[in-house]
């Protein structure tokens, strides 16, 4: 099977692509806008992909074992190209988002993102080898990655959740809002004007929630202090999740194969699924 026979090279991939990205955030401020953006289509094309193969799925499903050919629903789902096109924005989107992302993440996260190539490979074989007597051929491998994606999300997330409460951060408590403000935004230098201004939006957002977390935990209790620690709180849980959730799917991206589904629209039935590979 394609898993089986990529396995070594997937692994060197999503390394090579975990090396890639640390090196532009390392040496971002040498970097134009062209090179920032090739990156940032590095990214996309791993988070189209995967979700392409995923919803080329669902819908050859649908239209062929569950709709009613004659019916609305299935003439809606006949426009494949609407549907790339949906997830060809939806992946620009996340990948804008994770790209300006990094430049929040510290070292002991980036551990825990190479950490996750090995957790991501160990997934795919073990579904693999699982469920190769169970599934049809022809669906197997796009299940196995998006079932494989699914869970290394929830892991990650709480890895990276966890990396984050042993990662050193500044102090902020002798710091006004405005010394903060000031501060986050001179410590970041990016080449590309463009993307600087989204970065720095963000590191301007979550500099200012951990300065009213870590004022809150100093014991001042401010009210407007106090939602914004709140604010921190969520923040950090939902933004490392979405970054799990990107990340993981860029990775199984390397490895997703959408118009093996898209061009094969017909189904023959097996006695055996060992006859059908």
């Amino acid at each position: 099977m394609f898993l089986e026979r990529l396995h070594g090279k997937h692994i060197l991939g999503m390394t090579a692509l975990w090396l890639l990205l640390a090196a532009w955030v390392l040496f971002v401020e040498y970097s134009h806008c062209a090179l920032s953006a090739v990156l940032v289509m590095v990214i996309w094309a791993g988070i189209f992909l995967a979700g392409s193969e995923s919803v080329v799925l669902r819908r050859h499903i649908l239209v062929r074992a569950v709709l009613s050919r004659q019916g609305w629903l299935a003439w809606l789902l006949s426009f494949k190209t609407v549907l790339l096109l949906w997830q060809a924005l939806k992946a620009l989107v996340l990948a804008l988002f994770l790209a300006v992302s990094l430049f929040l993440l510290r070292w002991p996260q980036w551990g825990v993102l190479l950490a996750d190539v090995i957790l991501i490979s160990a997934l795919l074989a073990v579904f693999m080898r699982t469920l190769r007597h169970e599934i049809h051929p022809l669906y197997l491998g796009p299940l196995v990655r998006i079932w494989a994606h699914r869970l290394n999300v929830v892991v990650l997330w709480l890895a990276l959740m966890l990396a984050l409460l042993y990662s050193a951060r500044e102090d902020y408590t002798a710091m006004s809002f405005a010394d903060v403000v000031q501060y986050s935004a001179a410590n970041l230098h990016i080449g590309c004007d463009a993307l600087a201004v989204l970065s720095r939006l963000l590191v301007l957002l979550d500099a200012s929630l951990w300065w009213a977390a870590q004022r809150i935990f100093a014991g001042m209790h401010e009210p407007q202090q106090v939602l914004l620690a709140w604010l921190a709180f969520i923040a950090a849980f939902g933004a490392s999740f979405l970054i799990a959730w990107c990340y993981s799917r860029m990775m199984i991206g390397l490895l997703a194969r959408p118009w093996e589904v898209f061009l094969k629209p017909r189904i023959k039935t097996y006695p055996n699924f060992h006859e059908a590979a």
